[in-house]
């Protein structure tokens, strides 16, 4: 065989093999999490080093760019992050962990890019929203963000 069929057979596996890497990994998402609406992905985990290390192998499986993520350590919001979509700034992606009665619920979300109530929740006595609103949260990588003060007991 010569260099040049060689190099061409090499290229046309890797390029047939791409799409294929891809779609084992969007069968990862299928196979781990619970899918709860087009796109959204929903996985329930005991300990908080799970929902870590799931989120920053999800953020590094989809190349998503993520800048200093925040996870909270013994609170009942253990994380929340969110990510504009800069192929489509009409829409959003938002992660977050709460506490449950027993572990953590993980969501996976692809939201529209508009103010968004997501939940209720309190740490100690004190009562939080978590909110998304698209004139504060504009980033176009995985950001932190927290919950927004309702009451102080």
């Amino acid at each position: 065989m010569h260099m040049k069929t060689h190099f061409i057979l090499v290229g046309f596996l890797w390029i047939m093999g791409s799409p294929l890497f891809a779609q084992y990994q969007f069968q990862l998402m299928e196979d781990n999490f619970i899918q709860v609406g087009a796109g959204n992905y929903f996985v329930h985990l005991d300990k908080e080093a799970e929902i870590k290390k799931t989120v920053l192998f999800v953020v590094k499986t989809h190349r998503f760019s993520s800048e200093n993520l925040v996870f909270n350590k013994g609170k009942n919001l253990f994380f929340a992050a969110y990510y504009v979509n800069p192929s489509d700034d009409r829409f959003m992606y938002v992660i977050h962990a709460k506490r449950a009665r027993e572990g953590y619920d993980l969501y996976f979300l692809y939201c529209a890019n508009t103010l968004t109530h997501h939940f209720e929740f309190t740490e100690g006595k004190d009562l939080y929203q978590l909110v998304y609103d698209p004139e504060i949260n504009n980033a176009t990588i995985v950001t932190s963000f927290e919950g927004k003060l309702v009451s102080e007991k």
